[in-house]
């Protein structure tokens, strides 16, 4: 297409005697000037000062906006002629109808960067990372063979002399992943041959991580335990195995720790030498080291360092030390070995473990209610806790107000709390190992229904003696085929029982005789249904979901005379009845035929029903002694009873 000509601009130019410089030329000038300032035969005569060198920086100088031309743009080369033509339609459609404005148009230089940026985008042709198990404690050794390996076959350090690419891009390890190791290839046979001939690792045994779950799997999990500066901690390392010792720095990576230990190295009159065995523990001095150097705040004898009072200076990993619940509590002797017998140091030291032990083991997040100054009774969730200062900031919802409010209270004042139908597991006292529902708490107190039936009885508790278990509750209404209340067998021949607790491993089953058995599933057999009748103190017909009256027998259990119930089981003479009366076994107790009598049944199994008017004589039957009459409402041939009625028949027929 023709390049349209301005005639009018052109003539103002031609008029003020201005230079007319084409595209073409204006391009072209810096070659032009070059050329004309410079001599074609002074080539010798450059120096080298002329040149500029590598490590020089050069001066920025500003050529003007110029416009760079591409004929291919990156990313081009990937689209096809399809694609390639209808972009540079649009472009120059564009141009026709908004005209050549670089605010209002996307530069090609933003295409460019833009096609850039989405080459690091995931594509299906990236590498992947595939995870290999290994041997614990092996991690760290295998990527540096792994890397060796490669080095050594891409220099031609092999049997064949021959520089080969093994195709691994990247290996790693992570802390916090144990017995397993991290591959970078594109393909899964490059992985397997970089690992023929190590030992540790399971070649077998490889898979592919999902892209979506990679980012998680790199992420550092912090400790749930934090080590903080002042706290007693215990080394795991080889020589200084169990000995304590004082954390004096937390370095920012969140990793390692400086701390300060009795040293157990020998150095009386002798140069720094690395110790072979485990020595008894001494402070150093550096009058009698050989070779000890002082420095500002420290000492220094080879590769040790020590604090002015002799302390040795260890930087370690916080996994090679023992904190926390977990490290056993440092005994008066040995604080004062530590602190080398020096009276002020052990007694603080004394004083702030007992003050330490009675502050609660509260954690941020855990819910806790103040037991004792102007806010009693408030309950809280834990937002931060201050170690200095043994104070906690709780935060608290109060009614009325929308957004909760913030108090800070004392750590010694405060105790756990749990909602009821919480499921606690008992740390600490009497009833340690102990779980169970929370049923009612009040200031300090817990009471626990607890999971095992052997106990029988609620629980009562300290709160700061329990943590909250992640289950719901250990008893469930169901599992597998088994339900609470079925009807079942156990080993023993002719005996049945009722479930009454479910739990994960056993069952719990109520039998004949009110005993709780605690079985196995595989102990337990289902029951078939009994086609024989069972029948009451007065002969009524018993079934399934029935209400029944406890009478007195010989064989009723103490207390339940005169309570009503409702049959669950039946299993010839003997039924299992659900009353409320009984707060044991899931209310479920064991009973004779002969202790109940039928509520809302038949009173009596007779089908002889006396007229409204009976003569006297009429026969010599019970029911020709005297008139009866019916209670009201009631017809002639029904076989429902009233019971004065039948207490004046049963009169007339002694009589």
């Amino acid at each position: 297409m023709a390049e349209e000509v301005n005639y009018d601009e052109l003539a103002d130019l031609l008029a003020s005697d201005a230079p007319v410089v084409s595209e073409a030329a204006e391009a072209s000038k810096y070659v032009l000037d070059a050329a004309e300032s410079g001599d074609s035969d002074s080539e010798d005569e450059l120096s080298d000062t002329d040149f500029v060198d590598d490590d020089e920086e050069v001066e920025d100088i500003d050529y003007g906006d110029r416009p760079q031309r591409y004929l291919f743009h990156e990313g081009d080369e990937k689209k096809t002629v399809e694609e390639m033509a209808r972009y540079y339609e649009e472009a120059d459609r564009y141009y026709r109808m908004h005209g050549d404005h670089e605010d209002e148009l996307l530069t090609r230089s933003d295409l460019s960067s833009r096609r850039l940026a989405s080459q690091f985008l995931p594509h299906e042709d990236d590498p992947k990372v595939f995870a290999v198990k290994c041997r614990p404690r092996m991690s760290r050794v295998l990527v540096t063979r792994i890397v060796n390996k490669c080095y050594a076959y891409r220099v031609g350090r092999n049997y064949e002399r021959k520089k080969v690419d093994l195709g691994i891009i990247s290996v790693f390890a992570l802390d916090h992943v144990k017995e397993y190791i991290y591959v970078e290839a594109s393909r899964k046979r490059f992985v397997e041959n970089v690992l023929n001939g190590l030992d540790g690792v399971f070649r077998f045994n490889i898979a592919v991580v999902d892209p979506k779950e990679l980012l998680q799997t790199m992420e550092t999990r912090p400790s749930t335990q934090k080590v903080r500066v002042g706290d007693y901690v215990r080394l795991r390392q080889r020589f200084y195995r169990g000995d304590l010792a004082q954390v004096t720095a937390l370095h920012p990576d969140g990793v390692h720790i400086t701390c300060k230990v009795v040293p157990r190295e020998d150095f009386v009159q002798k140069p720094f030498n690395k110790a072979t065995k485990r020595l008894e523990p001494r402070f150093f001095t550096p009058r009698q080291a050989v070779g000890a150097r002082e420095m500002e705040n420290s000492y220094v004898w080879g590769d040790l360092h020590f604090d002015r009072e002799g302390y040795l200076l260890k930087t370690v990993s916080t996994r090679m030390v023992v904190s926390g619940a977990q490290m056993e509590q440092p005994s008066t002797e040995e604080l004062a070995r530590f602190y080398n017998d020096q009276r002020e140091k052990v007694e603080r030291a004394l004083k702030a473990a007992e003050a330490a032990a009675q502050v609660p083991n509260i954690s941020i997040g855990d819910s806790v209610r103040v037991t004792t100054g102007q806010l009693r009774n408030t309950i809280g969730v834990v937002e931060n806790v201050f170690t200095n200062t043994n104070t906690a900031v709780l935060t608290c919802t109060m009614p009325g107000r929308v957004q909760p409010i913030k108090v800070q209270v004392e750590l010694s004042a405060c105790t756990k709390h749990f909602s009821e139908g919480a499921h606690v597991v008992v740390e600490r006292g009497e009833h340690a190992g102990e779980s169970g529902t929370v049923v009612k708490s009040w200031g300090s107190i817990v009471l626990l229904f607890p999971d095992r039936a052997a106990v029988g009885a609620e629980l009562k508790v300290e709160a700061n003696d329990c943590h909250q278990s992640k289950l719901g509750s250990v008893s469930v209404h169901s599992k597998g085929v088994w339900q609470v209340f079925d009807l079942v067998s156990i080993t023993e021949p002719n005996c049945v029982g009722c479930i009454v607790r479910l739990n994960r491993n056993d069952v719990d089953v109520l039998t004949e005789n009110n005993d709780v058995r605690t079985l196995s599933y595989a102990q337990v057999n289902a029951v078939g249904r009994d086609t024989r009748q069972t029948t009451d103190c007065l002969e009524n017909t018993l079934s399934r979901g029935a209400e029944v009256h406890i009478q007195k027998h010989p064989w009723t259990p103490i207390g339940l005379e005169g309570q009503t119930g409702r049959i669950e089981h039946i299993f010839h003479r003997t039924i299992f009845v659900r009353c409320h009366a009984s707060p044991l076994h899931a209310n479920i107790v064991a009973l004779k035929a002969e202790c109940v009598l039928l509520i809302g049944g038949r009173k009596t199994t007779r089908r002889a029903a006396p007229t409204q008017e009976a003569a006297t004589g009429t026969s010599a039957g019970q029911y020709a002694a005297a008139a009866v009459r019916l209670s009201a409402g009631q017809s002639g041939d029904s076989e429902l009873w009233d019971e004065s009625s039948m207490m004046d028949i049963n009169a007339s027929a002694v009589v």
